[in-house]
């Protein structure tokens, strides 16, 4: 079977489903790829809705972003002439993007993804459900994560509801405002960013903050930063945590503290957290770990040094409460969020201290 006709199948069995738990409407009839004059439809659909059927030309792809819109848009409205008896106009995706929905809904077009979104008028229902994309699409930017791209990510992530321009977004991030510019435009292309205004005046804001920041704790998963272990000899336990960064306030300007010990100042869950972790510069773990006195350790280790580019010690923490500098709630979801038991509670305590937004589905 053809990929595409397997993915038109694959989609029309999920559309199909939803229709009927969600409406009751069952017996939907299809016809794939009829010719319509000059032109062809992927699919058409009669739905049988309060005793009359509803005819729906739909257009297949397999992910779709706003770039993506206009081609369909003349596509549809070309079928639409050719045959008067047509109802309602779908697109139906793998993925739609945010951007993409958006410019379907404008249009008054509607739309469908695997993820379970849907948009559709059927007489006097409207059917609305909306979820976020599916994350493989964060996936396909390959390029987004590295170390001077990250800079502008993780200014996006903390102030994720932020209208911004890219000077602003450039201030913030320190990083160059080509790398900026460059980077959103690429989001932007994908549906992961929104905007408004034009030219220099040109404000945007980060869609589906968490899917984003997923996508980048997955990328952290798999690269290859160095950790280092390391034993810190204390009388008093309990006084270590003061010890250290007393040390590091007086030696250092570059480091924060991470992993359980800091999530849990920042968002408390946990009575008791063994062993500290600090975020350093790429090639100072040995220098760090002599100034506090530390010996190497593979087995019964208390310290973990973390080498960093230096965007992980961007946008640092200080706690009222708390000594010393603690990495931002972005950088230590990043630390934690692949690690499993209680580091995976707390690094989902930090995704709702950071206050992203839901996206419950629901029927009009």
């Amino acid at each position: 079977m053809h990929p595409e006709r397997r993915l038109a199948d694959k989609l029309l069995t999920e559309f199909t489903a939803v229709l009927r738990d969600r409406l009751n409407i069952d017996g939907i009839e299809a016809e794939h790829e009829p010719s319509f004059g000059t032109g062809a439809a992927d699919l058409v659909l009669s739905i049988p809705v309060d005793g009359v059927r509803v005819k729906v030309v739909v257009e297949v792809k397999k992910n779709a972003f706003p770039r993506d819109i206009e081609w369909a848009r003349v596509q549809l409205e070309g079928l639409e002439r050719e045959d008067s008896t047509i109802d309602q106009k779908m697109v139906w995706a793998e993925s739609l993007s945010e951007g993409a929905r958006k410019s379907l809904e404008a249009l008054d077009i509607g739309y469908f993804d695997s993820s379970g979104s849907i948009s559709l008028k059927l007489g006097r229902h409207h059917i609305l459900i909306d979820r976020p994309p599916i994350k493989p699409l964060w996936r396909e930017v390959g390029t987004v994560f590295t170390p001077e791209r990250a800079r502008v990510l993780h200014s996006l992530l903390l102030g994720w509801d932020k209208w911004r321009t890219g000077v602003e977004l450039a201030k913030d991030s320190r990083a160059s405002p080509n790398t900026v510019s460059v980077l959103l435009r690429e989001l932007e292309k994908r549906g992961m960013v929104q905007s408004e205004g034009s030219g220099r005046n040109v404000r945007r804001q980060l869609v589906q903050p968490d899917a984003l920041l997923d996508a980048w704790a997955n990328h952290w998963a798999e690269g290859k930063r160095r950790k280092t272990r390391w034993f810190a000899f204390a009388q008093n336990p309990g006084n270590l945590a003061l010890r250290l960064v007393s040390r590091l306030l007086q030696d250092h300007d570059e480091w924060a503290l991470t992993g359980q010990y800091a999530a849990n100042c920042v968002t408390p869950l946990l009575t008791a957290v063994n062993g500290f972790d600090i975020i350093v510069p790429v090639g100072m773990a040995e220098a760090f770990a002599e100034d506090l006195e530390l010996k190497r350790a593979d087995k019964g280790f208390n310290v973990t040094l973390h080498e960093c580019e230096d965007f992980a010690l961007q946008h640092r923490l200080q706690l009222p409460d708390r000594h010393g500098f603690f990495a931002s709630p972005v950088i230590q979801y990043l630390e934690l969020a692949n690690e499993g038991g209680r580091s995976k509670e707390l690094a989902n305590e930090l995704k709702n201290h950071l206050g992203f937004p839901q996206f419950p589905g629901h029927i009009q």
